[in-house]
């Protein structure tokens, strides 16, 4: 039978036990070494194929100490297991949001439960094939200990959740963070600017120096209340209700819509702006911005998409990486100096790739030697 989770619970748990750890100088919370190693070795292993293990552990123990009713080896509310309930659920909507406020020490997933270990199991199976099948073992295991010392008494789940955030702790956080020069030279700033769009990265980059660009802009004048918005680069259109890449909201509880900009990396196309045209006209906005990162795939497809903005019932606005540069040139030196911090919380924001964060950090470093 299927466990509610009372998420309200779970997100208050989870950060006053991680509180109360990291102020702690205590590092041993369950009595046995060998499950302080194992937990461990779960936590630590290296991301690559084995990020997903780390979401699924926590959020399980996690899941244990709100409600011990729950079986450990529970992925979905579909498992046959007694205690099954919706873990990739909880992994999306808690664990996550607690992760990127503190330091992205698992790996900086926006949506953990779209890894096949995830959404094609409703429970751990042992005979399920991964790439680290012994770490996949060690977490079934050690899952599988909580379970039974939960049922026995010889483990209490709030113990195992507190061991789980120390080694959380121990971990390196991964979100950027830099010291920003107080005065830099216009061209300066630009050579950076320009440097880092020269990569994609799935177009996460052009998307935080776009936001940043807003924010400053709101910033000078004197409009802190404005709350700027960035959709997660992987997020597919169809599967978002937000207005565009980049929404910008009169303030943060979402109520009135200022300003939306849709962020195209690839060459764009007549069905592009047509699509942006119909966001817009559905969020009733008498405008919006389209920033083209790489212009239009061939000058006919520019012809052709010049037509539909003419024809438009609302405005579209196209915007360039000049255009975006430019804009900075009125900022003043408080509003690019703004910029320059914004635009990494913008890639925190999105848990951009650790490649455009290391880079922006290295390039915004950079100018002040």
């Amino acid at each position: 039978m299927s466990k509610e989770i009372d998420y309200e619970t779970a997100e208050e748990l989870l950060r006053e036990t991680w509180r109360e750890v990291t102020e702690s100088s205590q590092s041993e919370y369950v009595d046995k070494d060998e499950l302080r190693d194992e937990i461990r070795q779960i936590v630590s292993a290296d991301k690559y194929g084995t990020r997903t293990f780390k979401y699924i552990f926590v959020t399980n123990v996690l899941s244990k100490a709100v409600n011990p009713e729950v079986h450990t080896l529970a992925l979905k509310d579909s498992s046959t297991l007694d205690g099954s309930f919706n873990s990739g659920g909880l992994a999306t909507d808690v664990v996550t949001d607690w992760e990127k406020d503190n330091g992205e020490r698992l790996g900086g997933s926006n949506e953990p439960r779209t890894n096949s270990v995830y959404y094609r199991q409703a429970e751990l199976n042992r005979d399920y094939e991964v790439r680290n099948n012994e770490l996949y073992q060690t977490l079934i295991d050690v899952l599988l200990e909580l379970q039974e010392g939960v049922e026995n008494g010889s483990i209490a789940p709030i113990d195992m959740l507190r061991q789980t955030l120390y080694e959380v702790s121990r971990l390196d956080p991964t979100t950027v963070s830099y010291t920003n020069p107080p005065d830099v030279p216009y061209l300066d700033l630009e050579a950076v600017v320009r440097e880092y769009l020269t990569e994609s990265s799935t177009g996460e980059r052009l998307a935080a120096v776009t936001a940043g660009v807003l924010d400053a802009q709101y910033f000078v004048a004197d409009k802190d209340d404005a709350y700027i918005k960035v959709d997660h680069v992987n997020v597919a259109d169809e599967n978002s209700n937000a207005a565009g890449d980049i929404e910008v909201f009169a303030s943060d509880d979402e109520a009135e819509l200022l300003q939306a900009v849709e962020v195209k990396d690839k060459p764009a196309t007549k069905a592009d702006i047509q699509h942006s045209i119909t966001t817009g006209r559905e969020h009733e906005l008498g405008e919006y911005l389209f920033v083209l990162g790489q212009g239009f795939r061939s000058e006919a497809e520019r012809k052709r998409a010049m037509a539909a903005i003419e024809d438009a019932e609302i405005e579209l606005i196209l915007l360039t990486h000049d255009d975006l540069l430019s804009s900075l040139k009125f900022q003043r030196r408080a509003g690019r100096r703004r910029f320059r911090e914004s635009v990494g919380e913008f890639l925190n924001d999105m848990r951009a790739q650790e490649d455009s964060k290391a880079n922006w950090k290295a390039g915004i470093e950079s100018l002040a030697q």
